[in-house]
């Protein structure tokens, strides 16, 4: 589930994230290499156990033709993964700042919930920039750390979440769909409440 929802946070797969987000051209050959190996050797044990006879010239073309299929899905994920370098000019809230008479007690804020691993959220990242020309400050809150008092005090389901302050009292939420994350009419609307 790309929108993470707390309730399957333990089955959350946040290694795979971090190990491909940032990958180089040296690590897409050593990946071209490695899928190669592996799809050949499957090929040639399942010829061996099904006792037919071992055609290396199928395995190795059939192996062969098969790393662009997997490069293409680890290049469509860094396409829709951003660094968190994009959003480092906003600032970031603690849960403190949520607390009695601190920085969001004043005038409007949008803040925008996010956590690291999200590839939903790092796709929300550039829309974003849509919100500057908004009246409200806006914020950002990461919410990788599963044990953040936010979850539950601010009753925050999934990330990206984006909501609107007045006077430090919640007035308006977008939550991210499942499969979807926040769109562009979110951010948008979100424009039009904290004007």
């Amino acid at each position: 589930m790309h929108v993470f929802n707390r309730r399957f946070s333990e089955a959350n797969p946040v290694w795979w994230h971090k190990l491909i987000r940032d990958w180089t051209k040296t690590d897409y050959a050593f990946f071209s290499v490695f899928t190669w190996i592996l799809v050949f050797s499957l090929l040639v044990l399942m010829r061996l156990i099904e006792g037919r006879t071992l055609d290396l010239v199928f395995a190795s073309v059939f192996s062969f033709v098969m790393i662009p299929f997997e490069l293409v899905v680890v290049a469509a994920f860094q396409k829709y993964s951003s660094n968190t370098t994009d959003i480092s000019s906003y600032p970031a809230l603690s849960p403190n700042d949520f607390e009695e008479d601190k920085l969001l007690k004043k005038d409007k804020s949008l803040v925008f919930f996010y956590a690291e691993w999200c590839p939903l959220c790092r796709k929300s990242f550039h829309l974003l920039k849509s919100l500057d020309g908004s009246q409200s400050k806006v914020f950002r809150v990461d919410l990788s750390d599963e044990n953040n008092p936010l979850w539950d005090s601010l009753k925050i389901k999934v990330v990206p979440t984006l909501v609107a302050f007045k006077d430090g009292k919640e007035f308006w939420r977008a939550n991210g769909i499942s499969m979807v994350g926040l769109r562009e009419k979110d951010f948008k609307q979100a424009v039009i409440a904290a004007s």
